[in-house]
């Protein structure tokens, strides 16, 4: 099946996201590597840190490969909801911002650019052409299952 173009603006702008995720990784790995050194249980394992961003990497790469390659109507949803996770998330750090708690810096606008890229990608997801993808809606190619009446019976 050739992919329909809102799957491919999907890949997209789903893949974006992912570097922009992994820039925003790059640029607070000394902040989270000492959040994880300066607690005493996390300190004597070292390695956590490292192979969550492994599997995290893993995961973005399996439902990018079950969205945009080979359709699974699970992967979407779990994309979907993960988008829904990263709204609140956004709705979160601005609150604290708004609290005077903390402030926007640059590690904070690049993980909004690529929430925000997330979110725009996971939307392409309920368009007409990628539902047929999903295998949701019947394919435009094939003839109509139903049968035609008359509406004045």
């Amino acid at each position: 099946m050739v992919r329909p173009i809102s799957i491919v603006r999907y890949e997209r702008l789903y893949l974006a996201s992912f570097v922009l995720g992994l820039i925003v990784s790059a640029m607070s790995w000394s902040q989270r590597t000492a959040l994880v050194a300066a607690n005493p249980v996390l300190a004597q394992v070292g390695w956590i840190l490292p192979m969550f961003q492994v599997a995290g990497i893993a995961i973005t790469l399996l439902l990018w490969y079950f969205t945009a390659r080979s359709p699974s109507v699970a992967a979407r949803w779990v994309v979907v909801v993960l988008a829904v996770l990263s709204i609140v998330g956004v709705g979160l750090s601005l609150a604290s911002v708004a609290r005077g708690q903390t402030t926007i810096g640059t590690i904070s606008l690049v993980s909004f650019a690529a929430d925000a890229l997330y979110v725009a990608a996971a939307l392409l997801l309920f368009k007409a052409d990628s539902k047929r993808w999903f295998g949701e809606l019947p394919d435009a190619d094939e003839p109509d299952t139903f049968e035609e009446m008359s509406h004045d019976r």
